[in-house]
């Protein structure tokens, strides 16, 4: 009887620390008087945290646009001293700049590793009268942008769609055979493309 009552509380502690998930680890960027941030592309996992430190005034760190990510510093500039954390929860290659200057001070974080090869599947293109339809589903989150070339040029760009069903609709195209791309871009910008063809009678 002892027995049994000492292993059941071992067993329970043993579960309970096999499914605790791993700590979150704390990631330092120096934002530096010559215009870098060090380390300029840094990896990391979800739930992790990275802290930039401005060594010298003057800069900011800004997520580019469009990303599942979004963070800003800003809008004004950091003073030398300062830091600046975010934590990330979404998996993707994220990128960011300083605010004054963007065309050259950039950086990078890569949260976790892409888990797909494609971010689609169950591709169809079907056509009806003048329009052409193709119906996809999302894997994981991703911008299509499709391109028809023919008699009517065409193009269509949906920013970040949702891991789900979806369709676009290219309508009101001329008579003639076309020629076309679908690409999809991830959250890791990585591109997979299929490609299409179609006549419109």
């Amino acid at each position: 009887m002892r027995f049994r009552l000492l292993v059941a509380p071992v067993v329970l502690v043993l579960s309970l620390s096999m499914a605790a998930p791993a700590s979150a680890a704390e990631r330092f960027v120096d934002v530096t008087a010559d215009f870098s941030f060090l380390p300029k592309s840094l990896q990391v996992d979800p739930g992790d945290t990275v802290t930039w430190t401005f060594s010298a005034a003057g800069h900011t760190t800004t997520a580019d646009r469009g990303q599942a990510e979004s963070w800003n510093s800003g809008p004004e500039t950091n003073p030398a001293g300062t830091r600046f954390s975010h934590t990330f929860d979404a998996p993707g290659r994220f990128g960011y700049i300083c605010i004054p200057h963007g065309t050259f001070m950039t950086g990078v974080v890569q949260v976790g590793r892409d888990e797909f090869r494609k971010s689609q599947r169950s591709f169809k293109q079907t056509r009806r009268g003048n329009s052409i339809s193709m119906r996809f589903r999302l894997v994981e989150p991703a911008k299509v942008t499709v391109k028809l070339r023919g008699a009517t040029r065409r193009t269509a760009t949906r920013r970040r769609l949702e891991p789900g069903r979806h369709s676009l609709r290219l309508s009101r195209l001329r008579e003639g055979r076309y020629r076309g791309t679908v690409t999809f871009v991830d959250d890791f910008d990585k591109r997979s493309v299929v490609r299409t063809s179609a006549v419109i009678r």
